[in-house]
């Protein structure tokens, strides 16, 4: 893992930290990063943006050093070799120096003019769940993988949340307190609000509208990545550890 050149400029805690995964997202990042910045500093007292170059074939990491140098709120990360989301969820939260994090897609995948509302839920929430609006731009096939993966978590793990997988913003130092383990699928998602569930803290879902990319191609479809999410979704419910603490 290195660092982009333009990282060194953020110092000090910050109110949220926004990790933002990037495999081949030349396209999406500078038009991504001029958004969240403009919103962002309409919304919360102060942020970093830590951009996740996973390994990309194109421009990514090139351009990801270019936001870097020109914004000390932005810091570049590169990973030697593809990992997926889920590895760079974990590796940004490993720098995140936010109170608050969050995932956001490089293609953001929501209406950015909803972005307050995560932090008017929570203000009575250690964690908003975002709820996405429409799965329109969905096959046959995703939707039923969807469903199926809803579906098992909620009976599984007796969890009353409508979504797993979408943008959510979290505590910190709930994500450190947890240890996330399975983020080598999509698992990892439900992971963390099970565990935080079992804990205590408090889950409030946040409706946000959904906006399909308009460049690049999405890759969390994959048969190997669903085949590797359910395993781990099986292994942790016989593992049993995941239970509410009496």
């Amino acid at each position: 893992m290195e660092r982009g050149k333009g990282g060194g400029g953020i110092g000090g805690e910050v109110f949220l930290s926004v990790v933002i995964p990037a495999y081949n997202e030349a396209q999406n990042l500078p038009k991504t990063v001029a958004l969240l910045c403009d919103k962002l500093s309409a919304c919360v007292p102060s942020f970093e943006l830590l951009i996740v170059d996973d390994a990309s074939r194109d421009r990514t990491g090139a351009v990801a050093d270019e936001l870097a140098a020109n914004d000390a709120r932005v810091l570049a990360i590169h990973h030697s070799e593809n990992r997926g989301i889920g590895a760079g969820f974990v590796t940004a939260l490993s720098q995140a120096r936010g109170e608050w994090f969050m995932l956001i897609p490089a293609d953001l995948a929501m209406d950015i003019n909803e972005l307050g509302k995560y932090f008017q839920a929570a203000q009575n929430a250690d964690i908003a769940v975002g709820l996405r609006s429409d799965k329109s731009d969905y096959g046959l096939f995703r939707k039923l993988v969807s469903f199926t993966n809803i579906t098992l978590v909620q009976r599984l793990f007796g969890m009353r949340e409508r979504q797993f997988q979408y943008i959510s913003l979290y505590r910190t130092h709930i994500l450190r307190e947890i240890g996330i383990e399975f983020y080598h699928s999509a698992f990892f998602h439900a992971e963390i609000l099970i565990k935080a569930q079992a804990r205590g803290y408090r889950l409030v879902e946040v409706e946000i509208g959904y906006i399909p990319r308009l460049l690049g191609r999405a890759t969390g479809a994959k048969a190997w990545l669903i085949v590797h999410t359910m395993r781990d979704m099986v292994y942790f419910w016989l593992r049993g550890d995941w239970r509410p603490r009496k």
